[in-house]
């Protein structure tokens, strides 16, 4: 493409993108991962520990990352797409915080699709794995991203190809040290009683046991009762050869294979949306009919009691019990 127009832009390659012509499942796929690089980089650059965390994107980083798609278009024969911000979005010069949420995610993007273990500034293992999401567009038939930020005379580029892909992978899976590949419905998970914990079914064979950091929580959540694709370091029965669990260091939605295992599935009214969501003390309390304490004197006389409740005595011979019987 020899002229950029706009604010932003986005150029496709590849036998599934046609001149002026992108699938719809691919748009939308497109669109919401680079809407979640986005935020989860603005989140890590305003401090936050895990830009992964379940909750609603914050106001500032929400109107910040903000982008209208106003064209679409051929780059001879690819796919471009062109971008503007809204109209009421407003910013000081040299303190535009969108600005540095785009430049982070590109010049981020190329450093993480080469060799080295450092993350760039913006970046933590979030970003990646929202990276990693956007580039399954080149298991689709996708070969080719270009990103172009176009604010400046000299506009900020960054290319993105099937082998970055790879090494962003690499980094989100971590050293290769006894690495197994499963894939099945993910059906079970325990945050709390027993540990960071799920349970894979597969297609053959029994269920694994998938152990798993609290930073990747929200993952788990989000791909519950799903047909996935896990990576993971394996531990295995020295004697079966079996794995009895494995260390999940990636987790992959396989859209394509939704209808397998489907028999594992529960039955019956599926969990609402908001089901995970936790919920205020002004929601529970309307929740429960709670409602604010009018009359303060209906809790007087409620404890501790009257002077002779015989309460003591009942203590006393508590004790007296615990002594006779050693």
């Amino acid at each position: 493409m020899s002229k950029h127009s706009h604010f932003f832009e986005i150029l496709l390659k590849g036998e599934s993108i046609g001149t002026s012509r992108i699938p719809v499942s691919q748009l939308l796929l497109l669109l919401s991962e680079l809407n979640k690089v986005l935020n989860r980089v603005g989140r890590v650059l305003q401090g936050q520990e895990e830009s992964v965390r379940r909750g609603p994107t914050q106001k500032s980083i929400k109107d910040e990352i903000g982008l209208d798609l106003v064209e679409l278009t051929h780059g001879s024969p690819d796919t471009v797409l062109g971008f503007e911000r809204p109209s009421g979005q407003q910013a000081f010069e040299g303190l535009d915080f969108g600005v540095e949420i785009l430049e982070k995610a590109l010049k981020g993007l190329m450093e993480v699709q080469q060799e080295g273990e450092e993350l760039p500034a913006g970046f933590d293992s979030g970003v990646l794995i929202a990276w990693r999401d956007l580039g399954t567009l080149f298991e689709k038939g996708v070969s080719e991203i270009q990103f172009f930020l176009n604010d400046r005379p000299q506009p900020l580029g960054a290319s993105y190809n099937p082998n970055g892909y790879g090494k962003i992978q690499e980094r989100i899976h971590g050293p290769q040290i006894n690495i197994r590949t499963i894939e099945g419905r993910l059906l079970m998970a325990d945050f709390k009683e027993h540990g960071t914990r799920c349970r894979v079914h597969p297609s053959v064979g029994d269920p694994v046991l998938c152990l798993f950091d609290e930073e990747r929580k929200e993952e788990i959540l989000e791909n519950i009762l799903r047909y996935v694709k896990i990576i993971g370091e394996a531990k295995e029965d020295k004697i079966t050869g079996k794995i009895t669990s494995i260390v999940l260091h990636d987790i992959q939605r396989l859209e394509d294979r939704e209808q397998e295992r489907t028999d594992l599935l529960p039955q019956g009214t599926p969990l609402p949306s908001d089901f995970w969501q936790s919920l205020s003390i002004e929601e529970l309390a309307q929740a429960q009919e709670v409602q604010p304490l009018s009359d303060v004197s209906v809790l007087f006389g409620t404890w501790p009691g009257e002077p002779d409740d015989g309460f003591e005595e009942e203590v006393r011979k508590l004790r007296q019990q615990s002594l006779a019987t050693g």
